[in-house]
């Protein structure tokens, strides 16, 4: 089930929204790894992780902090939670939270579609979609995707990923290790597929303050060429291009644009001016994720981090940029104009 695009206002909150992200993919494909890579790295966020079994996890006894029958405290500010009843619920009580954290990362069970669950965090306006990660096992892939009990399954779980991580890689025969990479890729929708490092993934997965700025990059995708195993190889260099928007887009041109990125995209986000068919102007926060848009008035707290009415728009992307993207991004971003008077700029000039 595919999320709606949706511009609604959602409900009023002085607080910026929570970062979502959804780390989904089939039994025993190393998912549970990654989130304890995640929680257990020196990145500086507080982290929380919904899970549905805390045995599943098995985090280091040193960094805990404290325990309860539904969360167990980092040292570092990370919380694991359990996801208990009703996900929804779940969602709640960290909403409420007077700490919250800086990003909430939902490990769905094997067996579930991770859009049906990305579906459910966006129903509430505290938290915002930022990337669907699907964890694929590379010695097993192929054997589960025939399976014709679960391989529609399996599938789907791929089909719904805004980046799939390949791990295990170390078990394929290194002559093999290219090629199964590049299968993956040809199975999924996005072409943001990382060759994970013993569960180990780039920060730029989740946190955009890890991401470089770049004008241009002569060749961001030049890892996908280099032997998997390598540092270089292993993590993909992501950039971000930001650009910015003096004018009045059109709104329906915009959304169309937005939802057609190309597929070396990660994300997007940022503030726009658009104009309705009515010719109606309005601020909205755009954020792209997982081929999902919102559009939404700018709460509060995302007006005094730098957004709102603030007279002139801006969007950032992230994702595998070389100059050639670059190129496409600024010259969709103009065809989105109201008018044709003026051009964009990029805001780091």
């Amino acid at each position: 089930m595919n999320a709606r695009l949706s511009d609604r206002d959602p409900p009023s909150s002085a607080r910026a929204p929570i970062d979502l992200a959804v780390i989904g993919g089939y039994l025993g494909a190393g998912k549970t790894t990654v989130v304890n890579h995640l929680l257990e790295a020196p990145h500086g966020k507080r982290i929380a992780v919904l899970v549905n079994d805390f045995g599943a996890v098995n985090i280091d006894g040193r960094l805990i902090r404290a325990r309860s029958d539904d969360v167990i405290e980092l040292d570092n500010g990370c919380i694991c939670c359990t996801i208990g009843g009703a996900l929804a619920d779940a969602l709640a009580r960290l909403a409420a939270r007077e700490e919250r954290p800086d990003l909430l990362l939902i490990e769905a069970s094997g067996v579930s579609d991770p859009a049906k669950i990305a579906q459910v965090g966006l129903l509430n306006g505290a938290f915002r979609l930022t990337a669907v990660l699907v964890v694929v096992d590379a010695p097993e892939l192929v054997r589960t995707l025939v399976d014709p009990l679960v391989g529609a399954m399996a599938q789907q779980q791929i089909d719904s990923a805004s980046a799939v991580i390949v791990t295990k890689l170390d078990l394929v025969a290194p002559e093999s290790r290219e090629r199964t990479v590049s299968d993956v890729r040809a199975l999924a929708a996005t072409d943001i597929v990382i060759a994970a490092d013993h569960g180990r993934v780039p920060p730029a997965l989740l946190f955009d303050a890890s991401v470089p700025q770049t004008r241009a990059l002569a060749d961001a995708r030049r890892w996908q060429h280099q032997p998997i195993g390598t540092n270089a190889g292993v993590f993909p260099t992501f950039a971000s291009v930001t650009l910015a928007v003096p004018e009045v887009l059109d709104k329906a041109r915009l959304r169309a644009w937005l939802k057609a990125l190309p597929r070396t995209i990660l994300r997007a986000k940022g503030f726009v001016r658009v104009a309705d068919a009515d010719g109606c102007i309005s601020t909205r926060v755009c954020q792209v994720a997982a081929r999902r848009l919102r559009m939404t008035p700018p709460t509060q707290g995302e007006q005094a981090a730098g957004g709102g009415e603030c007279g002139e728009g801006v969007l950032v992307f992230i994702g595998f940029i070389d100059s050639e993207t670059e190129s496409i991004l600024r010259d969709g971003l103009l065809a989105c104009r109201r008018t044709a008077r003026h051009t964009l700029i990029e805001a780091n000039h």
